[in-house]
């Protein structure tokens, strides 16, 4: 009985977490026309988001935070200008056009924010 209240509980979380955060974007005051990736070299889900983007087609620009601290202190600068709290964010993390997407968004959410889409 204990772990099913236990995994209830982690359902629980996990479902407002992804209701409440994965889905927010904030615009950063200036609009463009680029897909900008800020990912971690260590990151499996870079890597696949990577592999997804090319396959899909989509033009994208992808930067290293923790290999390049210029791109890093940009990536803080947009998500402060987005009104995102500092806190950790999982990558990769996106800057879609001006928007800024958290936590490994789906292409589908990406693309939505596309000009003339």
């Amino acid at each position: 009985m204990k772990y099913l209240l236990v995994i209830l509980i982690v359902f629980g979380a996990y479902h407002w977490y992804t209701n409440n955060y994965q889905k927010q974007k904030g615009f950063t005051g200036v609009s463009h026309d680029q897909l900008i990736m800020y990912s971690l070299t260590t990151c499996g889900y870079c890597k696949r988001k990577s592999k997804e983007l090319r396959s899909a087609g989509i033009k994208f620009v992808e930067y290293y935070i923790d290999k390049n601290s210029k791109k890093r202190e940009e990536l803080n600068q947009k998500l402060s200008k987005s009104r995102f709290p500092p806190r950790s964010y999982g990558t990769p993390i996106f800057d879609a056009y001006g928007y800024m997407l958290l936590d490994n968004p789906p292409v589908s959410e990406i693309l939505s924010l596309k000009h003339g889409s």
